[in-house]
């Protein structure tokens, strides 16, 4: 696919799948790496949502990484992934999205119970923004289904 970048009159080759399809393959190796730091086995999850998961992380009896930072990197990971369709369909597809419903929960009921913040409020306004786009689909965001990359959108494409 050629995309002409607008603003500069380049014109770049875009691979439909690019990086997000190698990262995201089926061996699950960097999804894995990237969710269950942030993920704990007091998570509430039903078996339908398990399923879903990665082999490797259902039933996962580890608690979540301790690290405020490692924990915003790896939502800005999973955000970035969302930029492709390929990333948003294998983001749903393998159950990110009660795993990070999990995690907003978490955070919330440690600050109602006044204990150490989970997430900034920086870190939370990325996983909501992070979860908004898990639970919508192309058609309900007013996305063209056929666009393969967010970042594509208000570039014209050369026919």
């Amino acid at each position: 696919m050629w995309r002409n970048c607008s603003n500069t009159g380049l014109v770049v080759h875009l691979p439909s799948r690019g990086l997000h399809g190698s990262l995201l393959d089926a061996s699950d190796e960097y999804l894995c790496a990237i969710l269950a730091p942030l993920m704990d086995v007091n998570d509430n999850l039903d078996e339908e949502e398990i399923g879903k998961l990665p082999v490797r992380l259902q039933y996962y009896e580890k608690e979540r990484d301790p690290s405020d930072i490692v924990r915003q990197k790896l939502i800005e990971a999973l955000f970035q992934l969302c930029a492709t369709k390929h990333g948003r369909q294998v983001l749903r597809s393998k159950g990110v999205y009660p795993a990070m419903r999990e995690l907003d929960k978490a955070t919330e009921e440690a600050e109602s119970k006044k204990e150490r913040k989970l997430l900034s409020s920086q870190q939370e306004h990325t996983l909501h923004a992070l979860i908004g786009i898990l639970i919508r689909y192309e058609s309900e965001m007013d996305v063209d289904p056929e666009l393969s990359s967010i970042r594509d959108l208000g570039t014209v494409q050369e026919e």
